[in-house]
């Protein structure tokens, strides 16, 4: 496959009907609701059942056992207390904003585009994170060691889910609401045919006997401390088995498909009322069931459970139920995770081409194909770890999860006493209680668990904090490139930013190969007057006034006011040359002494909001037939592209042609990304 040319398929605004869609088009589509038959009240509760449901339910608990013992059992109560209020507070902002946002809405509201962009962005990694955990998981557990060339099997059963839930997203809603709730049954039923068992002995009920495999003993000693205090290893034991009710918001990203999206919360408190439950017996059963040392020592200990309760088949069929169920909360993610992209897109904090539904299945089908990679590398990042012989690598991409998603609850839970006061006008459907006050008592909660684990564990804490702080940190340049692309005050403010660097690392980000190949298309220019449109620090620019002699002149300008200041300082000695400070990037309104001769623009074209308007009152100031050479780039590491006009050179030759100048396009390889040469000259 040629990577090059999908990505471009992927950031192209053309669809598979050849229709081209325009900027208008766009826009109107990331808003508007991605399916016709809106989702019904139990198709909602069962999909929310699903996403709460999951692989950790069935290998978590022996995190907390591990540490705390059976008395492990008050975490699991208290987390279930503790999830019921968060989905009161999360309720209440679903109700207020019921848009495919989700938890992004609410933050975007809460913390404005910065931090918007910092939680969709947390918010996606750790969705990514998840979904690789369920579909691994299910993978080993599948497939075990004595499965013969089982390590490859694993990464070809991966590769498949993931494409095949994918292909559920690019479906549409419609079609992947109904996976999801086949997949919330059968997380239900397999659920009850683990917990019932260990309560009633079915063979014997059916001889006429009351037997059950339930054994209080096993809870004995009800506390195990390892050592330290009993409340230290009850908070690390609630932080280890969080991840267990997390999932309950994945739902606030299909808000605009619900039925009834001011009802929504309610929905939400009965799915987590009922998981709650559900989640609280099947653990009590288990912990009746298998002993202290079974969780410790053996890898399933929810195997250990059925075997005991339904004997060897039955084992085996709950084992097939379990990969099922872990999977199943892995089924949502890329309809979230797509409609995440959607949203940030719409809000130019994404590529804006990622948010073009297709045309039939009315999916946000570019954010889907570009879901599916992602999840893909983050699927071998977890393999990768056993290659390199990590010490349980499930484990430590599980914790990555629960740290980022506690950081991404609390920015959620936040914004509910943020929002009350910055939207206090709003009529509100529902309205939590105490939500001035819990939402901090929860986030200082979820800090204390996380020092307490770190107090605990140590060295292995700080280095999966460690490895949680790159995955944030990598969102920073990342939030600076697309801000460059759509905010002309984050142009402007970034220019300011990196002047100085710039003029370090001018060699490198404008090399002379190319400096040369433009002062060879631009001529003679002996006498010449020249406007310099983008004079960066003012390398070029010195090279241009030896050029025109004194006879010429250089009319330099730039949106930087330092770049303009350095300018100014390197070209004091040079009496033909004027710097100028144009930071607008909506029209050109620079009013020059004299149309000039020649004009050479570098690294601005992409800055410009409307380029088309920019370069028709630019022509105005340009002798017909003055030679031109505008230089821009493109393929940022040759994985990033720029805005879309850069990209294709039948726009960029339309577009000068439509504001006077006739030219072409020549594209130049450099060490980090691709030089756009455009060329030609003013009709």
């Amino acid at each position: 496959m040629d990577v090059k040319k999908f990505w471009k398929y992927l950031t192209t605004d053309s669809s598979k009907t050849k229709k081209k869609t325009s900027k208008k088009e766009v826009e109107v589509n990331s808003r508007q609701s991605t399916t016709i038959k809106k989702l019904s009240s139990p198709t909602v509760l069962l999909i929310l059942i699903n996403s709460i449901l999951g692989s950790s339910l069935f290998f978590v608990p022996g995190y907390g056992i591990a540490y705390s013992g059976a008395a492990s059992i008050i975490a699991w109560i208290a987390l279930f207390v503790i999830a019921t209020f968060m989905m009161l507070y999360i309720g209440e902002l679903v109700s207020l904003h019921p848009t495919s946002g989700g938890t992004y809405e609410f933050c975007k509201r809460a913390y404005g585009r910065a931090g918007s962009f910092f939680a969709g962005w947390l918010i996606w990694v750790a969705g990514n994170f998840g979904m690789a955990l369920g579909i691994v998981a299910a993978a080993e557990y599948l497939l075990p060691v004595s499965f013969p060339n089982y390590f490859l099997l694993r990464i070809i059963f991966t590769i498949v889910l993931v494409i095949a839930f994918n292909y559920f997203a690019f479906r549409g809603i419609n079609f992947g609401a109904t996976v999801l709730v086949v997949f919330g049954i059968i997380s239900l039923v397999v659920l009850v045919l683990m917990t019932l068992p260990s309560f009633i002995d079915f063979p014997a009920l059916f001889s006429g006997m009351v037997k059950s495999p339930f054994d209080l003993e096993l809870f004995k000693p009800f506390f195990r401390s390892e050592g330290g205090g009993i409340f230290a290893f009850l908070g690390l034991s609630l932080f280890l088995i969080s991840e267990s009710f997390f999932g309950f918001e994945i739902i606030t990203y299909m808000a605009n498909e619900v039925k009834e999206p001011k009802k929504l919360y309610k929905l939400m408190i009965l799915a987590m009322i009922i998981s709650g439950v559900l989640m609280t017996i099947y653990v009590i059963s288990s912990f009746g069931t298998v002993s202290y040392h079974d969780y410790i020592n053996n890898p399933r200990p929810f195997a250990v459970q059925a075997a005991k309760t339904l004997g060897n088949f039955g084992q085996n069929f709950i084992i097939l139920g379990v990969v099922l169920v872990s999977i199943s909360a892995s089924a949502g993610w890329p309809i979230v995770g797509s409609r995440l992209i959607r949203a940030m897109s719409a809000d130019k904090l994404f590529p804006k081409q990622f948010a073009v539904l297709h045309p039939k299945h009315r999916s946000p089908y570019r954010a889907v194909y570009f879901q599916t990679i992602a999840v893909l590398i983050f699927s071998w990042f977890i393999f990768r770890g056993y290659i390199v012989n990590w010490n349980n690598p499930y484990r430590t991409i599980y914790l990555i999860y629960v740290v980022l998603s506690m950081i991404v609850l609390s920015l959620v839970l936040l914004a509910v006493p943020i929002l009350r006061k910055k939207e206090a006008n709003l009529k509100r459907p529902y309205k939590a209680p105490f939500g001035r006050v819990l939402p901090f008592v929860f986030v200082a909660g979820f800090m204390f668990l996380i020092w307490n684990w770190f107090r605990i564990e140590g060295g292995v804490a700080w280095s999966i904090l460690k490895l949680t702080l790159s995955f944030i940190i990598v969102g920073v340049p990342f939030y600076f490139l697309v801000e460059m692309f759509y905010n002309q005050k984050a142009i402007v403010g970034v220019n300011e930013y990196l002047s100085y660097f710039v003029l370090l690392g001018e060699k490198l980000f404008f090399p002379f190969s190319i400096r040369n190949k433009i002062l060879k298309g631009l001529g003679n220019l002996k006498g010449k007057v020249i406007l310099e449109y983008g004079c960066s620090v003012g390398t070029l620019t010195k090279k241009l006034a030896r050029r025109v002699t004194e006879k010429g002149r250089i009319f330099a300008l730039n949106l930087s006011e330092k770049k303009v200041e350095i300018t100014s300082k390197r070209t004091r000695h040079l009496p033909h040359v004027s710097v100028h400070h144009h930071p607008h990037l909506n029209d050109f309104k620079l009013k020059l002494p004299q149309k000039v001769d020649r004009v050479i623009s570098v690294g601005m074209l992409s800055y410009m909001q409307n380029p088309k308007k920019i370069l028709t009152s630019l022509a105005k100031h340009v002798k017909k037939n003055a030679e031109i050479v505008f230089v821009d780039f493109d393929k940022f590491f040759y994985i990033i592209p720029n805005v879309s006009w850069i990209s294709e050179d039948k726009k960029l030759v339309a577009m000068f042609k439509e504001a006077g100048f006739s030219v072409k396009v020549e594209r130049k390889r450099g060490l980090l990304w691709t030089y756009v040469v455009i060329s030609g000259k003013r009709r």
